[in-house]
């Protein structure tokens, strides 16, 4: 199973975006890895905004795009599930 990272940033409340990174990670862990640096970067580029990264497999990532590309916000906090290596 590959993961695959979506941020979610927020300038505002309700101003919110989602970044889907198209990039496939063997594992979860390798996934949030890299997660952490984008995390940091983002953080330090804008630092008045929130937002948050999420590792998804194939098939929750495929969820949510499809979610955002049918018109749905993204918001922060939402929960994929739980995201396994197997």
């Amino acid at each position: 199973m590959k993961f695959l990272m979506v941020m979610i940033i927020c300038f505002a409340e309700d101003a919110c975006t989602a970044i889907f990174d198209t990039t496939k990670f063997d594992t979860y862990d390798q996934c949030m890895l890299q997660a952490m640096p984008a995390s940091e970067f983002m953080r330090d580029a804008y630092p008045t905004s929130a937002g948050e990264i999420h590792c998804l497999n194939d098939i929750e990532y495929s969820i949510y795009k499809e979610y955002i590309d049918n018109g749905g916000i993204p918001k922060l906090s939402f929960d994929p599930g739980p995201a396994t290596d197997a």
